[in-house]
């Protein structure tokens, strides 16, 4: 079965784990934005994705169900606290 390339842009914890702000990774054609998140390294994903994780493909903001294509981009982003 063929693979796509897809490039995942990791934001605040997710950054900090990965030791970098980006990941190139190669998935299943079609793939789900939001399975990303099981495709992570062990380190980045421990567990279940943490409520309120937000995804962009290509910088624009999108559904976990929105299917991924050669060459796209996705962000994942994780909710911000603050008081």
């Amino acid at each position: 079965m063929a693979e796509i390339r897809v490039t995942v842009r990791l934001f605040a914890s997710l950054r900090e784990a990965a030791g970098t702000g980006s990941l190139d990774m190669r998935l299943p054609p079609a793939t789900p934005v939001g399975a990303v998140w099981s495709h992570l390294p062990d380190a980045l994903r421990a567990g279940a994705p943490p409520e309120g994780l937000r995804y962009a493909l290509n910088h624009v903001w999108t559904l976990p169900g929105a299917p991924l294509r050669e060459g796209d981009e996705v962000a994942l982003v994780l909710p911000v606290s603050g008081g």
